[in-house]
């Protein structure tokens, strides 16, 4: 049920927190719940196919670029 396709079938979040799938993550006196639903100034639906694609293009490349600095040997001066 965790994993289920249709949201209007998944189980609630508070029933997959108790799941005992997540029970060794699950800590109900750590948990914040928002207050307000979270919100995003830009809207991906606003965006043509495209500048998605570039978008994500260049999002991938920061995080390869940052895998690859962070493997790479510090050779001291």
């Amino acid at each position: 049920r965790l994993l289920t396709f249709d949201p209007n079938k998944r189980i609630t979040v508070c029933d997959a927190l108790a799941h005992p799938y997540l029970k060794q993550h699950h800590d109900p006196q750590d948990e914040p719940i928002a207050i307000h639903p979270c919100t995003f100034e830009m809207e991906m639906d606003d965006y043509p196919i495209a500048e998605l694609k570039k978008l994500i293009w260049q999002e991938t490349g920061l995080i390869k670029n940052n895998i690859i600095s962070e493997q790479m040997p510090i050779i001291p001066s």
